[in-house]
């Protein structure tokens, strides 16, 4: 059988740490130190789970005011949604074909081809004018 060391020295009223409570608990000789032991723990258990508690609570709350900001901004988000869906449909029906931009290439390369050989009339009567207007003639 193992032999009990007692330790006899007064448990103040200091903050202690859970693990020197505990060994006080353990091996103070008197009980009126035991018991002091007792008390210091059970109020510091009772301030540690009161500080929980309020952790809890202001972690449950910004919980709650999430989920209730994200139920509003659901009709939000579905309005945006459906804004997309529309801008995308637009762009759809807005689309040029592969055959309407070749169509355009075309027209613009037999447009290019005409002003450069001086066949456009329109455009060289334009260009025609800009200069006579240059000039001081017109």
């Amino acid at each position: 059988m193992a032999s009990e060391t007692y330790d006899y020295e007064p448990f103040d009223n200091m903050d202690h740490t859970m693990k020197q409570i505990a060994d006080a608990i353990r091996h103070k000789g008197y009980g009126k130190d035991v018991r002091e032991a007792i008390a210091q723990g059970m109020e510091s258990y009772d301030r540690t789970s009161g500080e929980l508690f309020k952790r809890m609570n202001k972690v449950e709350e910004k919980t709650d005011q999430e989920i209730e900001a994200r139920e509003k901004g659901d009709g939000n988000l579905q309005k945006q949604i459906d804004n997309l869906q529309e801008r995308c449909q637009k762009l759809e029906d807005d689309k040029a074909t592969h055959d309407e931009l070749k169509d355009v290439q075309e027209a613009w390369k037999k447009k290019i081809e005409h002003v450069a050989l001086g066949t456009d009339y329109e455009t060289v009567e334009q260009a025609v004018m800009q200069i006579l207007k240059e000039k001081g003639m017109i």
